[in-house]
């Protein structure tokens, strides 16, 4: 059993200790207190053959299917017929249990029925306590009721619940599966994470140069975990895929992520979404590996029966809370469903791996054929070779050469052995509408145009509201006001903020940052607007005034 291997890791990746996602220094209930017993119930899950999975792994190279990282064990335990339960000092109750699950690279926990009350305190931890995740929260349940674990690396943990006397209800939830990663994350090298495996060396991190100018793209993707019962595989089975946070005419911070539909391995399967995993240096061997969200949705999809029938598009919607960690680095992809495209950057997570961009050499869009409409067939630089992609990158975002999503990676050929093979991107300008009219769980434009203003491209947004293409070019004051109704199907708007009562300049711009209005109006903590003018769609209206310029959005959707 590797009792030191979670501490061994952590050495090799510069790590001293992991702590909470949450922001907090909040610690497990039984660290510190004296007098608590360490006795605590162990539960050993059955040896798994890796060289065997790995093995059937090794059948598997299309980029249209699951790329597999661990297998699990149905336990179904709960707080009546598992653990250890201590009654403490102040009236309250501590439970805890242990599982080993031998060999282990990491190993994590799902659960069902997850409810806990608002004081109650959930943990995960390593046993020597260098790796510490939670507290896991009432702001942590699902509607689902399902619930994923962060990851321990190693082939031990415990989990610690604490709910304290008069709680308001108490707290329920049962252990579904063990869950056991088996992929030899020990071999890390320049291309490698604690997560992933990338096959080549060929990837380009995205801290390096080349990827310059593509910082805000970069931020909005995130490398996806997937759990689920796959009666197919045997049973518990983990997948990695690609997605990206994407941004709607709203502007309003839904985080929806868009991925690929064969990224589903279970209606049912649990989510975790890693922001920033990304290293820290250009070929490093460290970097961000923990700043996860819990939980998430399928809001619509393709309803492809393979990924050819369809254009393979699948809209989560993280159900997690954000961790205030690196909440504020989101970007919020813009997006082009024109049908148009330009060389622009994919960028994905190889294999689960460090996060990597790679440069087309040409996109084509074919109208006939069995692509037609539905794809963009990508082929790479080879000379010298900048970067493919392989399994794990499912559901990547490709983008324009004004760094706006436009397809989304399905399959292919490449790879770094084969360069010259080319792949396959879902056009966003399919996703829209083409897959399903009928239904709006089988198309974007539902999600990402709620309003139906007809945008044909919409700007990204950092997490602070900044919006970063267009009008960001025109203005660097960035103090907001209201805007009364908005959306608005009438010609004249409120206008509330506070405002020095004066004259200033009033431009409105277009998505595109294209100045369509310039006029003075006067400001004062409340004025009407007319924009009777203005075609339906997505506006930025700037004031600029003596001392400061403020900007918002309007939607105009008649």
């Amino acid at each position: 059993m590797r009792k030191n291997f979670g501490l061994l890791i952590l050495l090799l990746l510069g790590i001293s200790v992991l702590y909470a996602q949450t922001g907090t220094t909040e610690m497990p209930y039984s660290f510190g207190k004296k007098g608590i017993s360490q006795n605590i119930d162990v539960r050993e899950m059955p040896m798994v053959d890796h060289e065997a999975l790995m093995a059937e792994d090794e059948q598997v190279t299309e980029k249209s299917a699951l790329l597999r990282t661990g297998v699990g064990f149905s336990v179904n335990l709960n707080l009546a017929n598992s653990g250890r339960t201590d009654f403490t000092e102040d009236g309250g109750m501590l439970w805890r249990t242990r599982f080993v699950s031998k060999e282990a690279f990491m190993t994590y926990l799902v659960m069902e029925n997850f409810n806990i009350p608002e004081e109650g305190r959930l943990f995960i931890y390593s046993p020597d306590r260098k790796q510490v995740f939670g507290p896991y929260t009432n702001k942590d349940v699902q509607e689902s009721g399902r619930f994923e674990t962060d990851n321990i690396m190693g082939d031990e943990l415990i989990m610690e619940y604490y709910e304290p006397a008069g709680a308001s209800f108490k707290g329920t939830f049962q252990i579904a599966a063990v869950m056991h990663v088996y992929k030899d994350f020990l071999r890390v090298g320049n291309e490698r994470g604690p997560h992933g495996d990338a096959e080549g060396n060929c990837h380009i991190d995205v801290v390096c140069p080349e990827a310059q100018g593509w910082h805000y793209p970069v931020n909005s993707v995130v490398c996806l975990s997937m759990t689920a019962y796959v009666p197919e595989e045997g049973g518990w089975a983990s997948y990695r895929c690609t997605g990206a946070m994407i941004n709607n005419v709203r502007m309003d911070k839904t985080p929806y992520v868009l991925t690929a539909e064969h990224c589903l391995a279970a209606e049912d399967q649990t989510y975790k979404f890693y922001f920033n995993y990304q290293t820290y240096e250009c070929g490093g061997t460290t970097g961000i590996y923990t700043r996860v969200a819990n939980g998430g949705t399928v809001i619509a999809r393709s309803g492809a029966t393979n990924t050819i029938s369809k254009s393979d598009f699948m809209l989560l919607k993280i159900t997690g809370n954000l961790g205030i960690s690196y909440r504020d680095s989101i970007f919020f992809a813009g997006w082009d469903r024109s049908g148009a495209a330009s060389l622009g950057a994919g960028i994905h997570h190889p294999g689960g791996d460090w996060k990597k961009i790679s440069f087309p050499k040409s996109i084509s869009a074919p109208t006939s054929g069995q692509y037609a409409y539905k794809y963009f067939v990508v082929s790479w630089q080879t000379n010298p070779n900048k970067g493919v992609t392989e399994q794990g990158s499912s559901g990547s975002p490709l983008f324009n050469s004004n760094s706006l999503i436009i397809g989304t990676l399905t399959s292919g050929s490449s790879y770094c052995n084969y360069p010259q093979g080319t792949d396959n991107y879902g056009r966003m300008s399919y996703h829209w509408t083409n897959n399903n009219n009928a239904n709006d769980n089988r198309k974007l434009q539902p999600w990402l145009d709620p309003d139906n203003t007809g945008a044909v491209t919409l700007p990204g947004m950092l997490y602070d509201g900044q919006v970063i293409v267009g009008v960001q070019d025109h203005a660097a004051a960035v103090s907001t006001f209201g805007i009364y109704p908005n959306p608005t199907q009438s010609g004249t708007v409120t206008i509330e903020g506070e405002f020095l009562p004066e004259s200033a300049q009033c431009n409105i711009y277009n998505v595109t940052g294209q100045l369509v209005e310039s006029r003075n109006v006067f400001t004062d903590a409340t004025f009407t607007l007319n924009v009777s003018g203005l075609d339906n769609g997505i506006y930025f209206i700037e004031l600029i005034g003596s001392e400061r310029n403020y900007r918002s959005k309007l939607i105009i959707a008649r």
